[in-house]
């Protein structure tokens, strides 16, 4: 079972309910790591299977699979 990193922006309209939002997101299987509760984000990791689940929970305004990169070292080829 994979885990995906996601970034989950909760609607101006319920961030006065941002706690028990966030309540939803991790009784869903959202493991959270931070609730930026300022600007309406929480991230974590949930698992494939649930991730369509997410969208569904009242308050959720976006679901966002987090991206990541990395670069080459300096020394190699490839730049």
């Amino acid at each position: 079972m994979a885990k995906q990193q996601v970034n989950i922006s909760i609607s101006r309209e319920h961030r006065k309910q941002f706690p028990q939002v966030v309540r939803a997101l991790k009784k869903a299987g959202v493991e959270v790591d931070q609730q930026l509760k300022t600007i309406g984000v929480v991230s974590g990791t949930i698992n494939d299977e649930n991730l369509a689940d997410l969208q569904n929970i009242e308050g959720v305004a976006n679901v966002e699979q987090a991206r990541s990169f990395q670069i080459a070292p300096p020394e190699s080829d490839v730049q």
